[in-house]
This record gives C-alpha cells, structure tokens and sequence, in this order.
C-alpha cells in the first residue's frame, strides 16, 4: 500500500511540474527579470556601462565623425600680383571654411609645408591673371589639395570650385561690365541642413549605433556570464522555460536602454545643439521597438558561445559593422548593389536611422515613419524567437 501511494504522489507531483513548466509564467517571469535587476543594481560597472558608456560615445562620435570643411588651412601664390588677384585671395580668405596661412615662396616650400601638414590646400593664381581676365581670355588657376583622405579632399575642391564661379560671375558682370558666359546658371538651395553641417547630420545617426552596440553587449555578456559562473543551473533544473529566462533577461535591458535613449536625446539637443523638428512620440516608439531588438541581437549571440570574450567579439561583429557599412550611415542604401544593399535593407538599424533622421532633421511624424516602424515591429518575434530556440534547455 505504501509503494502504491508513493507512486500515485510521484505521479501527481510529475503532473505538477509538467503543468507549472508548461506555459508562461507571470510570476517566473518577474522573479527572472528581478534578479537580473539585481545583478545590475550589484555590478557599478555595468551599470555605469549601461547608463554613460552611450554619453560618452555620443561626445565622442558627435565631434569626431565631421566631413565639415571648415578653419582649413591654406596658403597662396600669387604670382601676378595684381588687383584682381588679390581680390581672389581675399575672396577665399572671408569664407569661413577656409584660414589663411603665410604666402608661398616656390613650389618647394608648398611641397615642405604640405608635407609637415601646416596647410591642406595651396592656391597657385599663373601671371597675367588680372590682364587675361580683362581682355575675356580663359584663365587657368592651380588648386593643390592634400589627397591623403580623399573624401575631405573631394569636399574642398567642391567648395573651392564653387567660390570660383561665384566671384568670375561677380567680376565679369558688375566690374568688367562682361556679359555672363552661360545663358543658364544653377542656384543651389538645401532643403534639410542648409548650413551643410555635420552635426545635425551625424548626431541623429549617432543614436542608432550607440542604442545597437551596448544594449546588445550587456544583454549577451548577462547570459554568457551566467554561464561562466554555473549559476545558468537555474535554467537546468528549475521550471523557468527558455522565454521566461530570455524575455526576463532582456527586461532589464530594455529599461536601462530607454533611459540611456532619454539622455542621449538630452544630449543631442542641449550639448549639440540638434533641436526635435518632428514628432517626439515616435522617435520614442521607434527607439523601444528598437533597443528590443538590439537586446534580443545579444541574447541570440549569447547562445551559441560560452565565453564573455567570445561574445564580446560576435556581438561587436555582427551589430557594429553591418550597422556602419550598409544602414547609410554615411553612404545611402540605395547606392549599395549585391548582398550590401539586402543586407542594407533588411538590417534594423537602417530602419531607424531613417527614424531618427526623419524626427531630428525633416519634422516628420508617426504618420510619415509607419513603413520603418512595422520594419523593426516584425524584426522582433524573428531575432527574439531565434534566440529562445537556440537556447539550450540542457546541458550536452
């Protein structure tokens, strides 16, 4: 009778485990993102990470990353040494993407000063200059540019060209009396930035990479340390599935990753000066959406390494360069081809650099952002439920 009753009570206490391990459990769910809230509470380090790591990148990223041509320095000969070619060096010299250094002597010591880095950029105005212009002869002015950083060197000479057509109009019309040497001219008028300046174009392309990076890194050093320490036995042994410790995990994450976006918008618009053109609410749906995803990205690299080290660097791999390379960080995605522009085109992060692109520069609001937002509402059950299926229940 005692054996019968032993195993009616193993069979009952079986059935119970099978009914508490089956669904989702409110309350596993909170204990799991509890004590995870704890272990962040514990660790000043992560937590410190977590909140000024993002601050600290945005300072700087925001004042590094510039393609803004501006204080350059240059230096001229001049070798007519005329009015009319003084007048051109003036005219470079009031431009403020440009400061002026001492004349140049000889093509030697441009070749010295150029090499040293004491100027970037040398004017060479020919003889006959101002004579050659008077009479409407065409005029050929040297432009020596430092091409060590080719990008740089193609914005200066775009900036240079332009002031030279500006002044010739300028000269042949109001002082030379001269007619225009083209029936039509092209005014350039931007819409988005006019100014042309970096900072409002990189501080909101900034938010994305840093709301990536971090929250992916913490999320999967939370699971791989577990893993370190022994304590995932908890996962093994107890009734908590695999998504009540992954979304538990996640949680805390997701929390600390929102309150880093608030101070990174702070950020953006006090210390940069990069004002909200456009609607608040859903650059703060998009980032949530966002940072879910991010998290889950480093909770599915938690899964399949077993060292903090290790998941340090797949987390970095696949969140930091796909993110820099192919969401139009600095190159649209449109002139990408091949496997660049899908992978352009389906990466999170291109979604909400348009997001936060669109809110911060363009004035755009939830109505005009529908199309990215349902792109990272559907990227969560993908990267999210990838990561609790790879997750392994038990140890092999």
């Amino acid at each position: 009778m005692t054996s019968i009753k032993a195993k009616k009570d193993t069979k009952v206490h079986e059935k119970e485990e099978e009914v508490a391990t089956s669904g989702f459990s409110l309350r596993r769910f909170y204990s799991c993102a509890w004590r995870e809230s704890l272990e962040l509470i514990r660790d000043p380090i992560r937590l410190t990470l977590a909140l000024a790591g993002s601050m600290i990148l945005m300072m700087v990223m925001g004042y590094g990353i510039t393609m803004d041509v501006e204080d350059l320095r240059y230096a001229v000969i001049d070798r007519d040494e005329t009015t009319l070619s003084r007048d051109y060096a003036a005219n470079i010299r009031g431009s403020r993407y440009f400061s002026e250094q001492p004349p140049l002597r000889d093509y030697d010591d441009m070749d010295l000063r150029m090499r040293s880095g004491d100027i970037s950029m040398a004017v060479e105005i020919p003889p006959r200059f101002g004579r050659d212009l008077q009479r409407g002869a065409p005029v050929e002015i040297g432009l020596w540019l430092d091409g060590a950083m080719p990008q740089r060197a193609e914005t200066m000479r775009g900036y240079v060209q332009g002031m030279h057509q500006l002044w010739l109009q300028d000269i042949l019309r109001e002082r030379l009396g001269q007619e225009e040497t083209s029936l039509a001219t092209i005014e350039v008028r931007y819409r988005y930035n006019p100014d042309v300046k970096s900072l409002p174009a990189m501080v909101p392309a900034v938010i994305p990479i840093l709301l990536l990076m971090i929250p992916a890194i913490l999320a999967a050093l939370a699971v791989v340390r577990e893993k370190e320490l022994g304590s995932i036995i908890n996962l093994y042994v107890t009734p908590l599935t695999r998504t009540e410790f992954i979304v538990g995990k996640q949680l805390p994450y997701i929390i600390l990753s929102m309150i880093s976006f608030i101070l990174l918008v702070i950020l953006a618009v006090f210390a940069f000066d990069v004002p909200i053109k456009g609607g608040f609410f859903a650059l703060s749906l998009g980032a949530l959406l966002y940072v879910i995803v991010a998290t889950g990205m480093g909770l599915l690299a938690s899964t399949v390494t077993k060292s903090q080290i290790a998941v340090i660097f797949l987390t970095m791999i696949v969140t930091l360069l796909p993110a820099v390379q192919f969401s139009g960080l600095l190159n649209s995605v449109s002139s990408l081809t091949g496997a660049g522009r899908t992978i352009g085109e389906l990466y999170p992060t291109t979604h909400f650099l348009i997001i936060t692109r669109g809110v911060f520069n363009k004035a755009l609001y939830l109505r005009d952002l529908h199309t990215p937002l349902l792109a990272l509402l559907a990227a969560i059950p993908i990267i999210v439920g990838l990561a609790i299926v790879l997750l392994r229940k038990q140890e092999k």
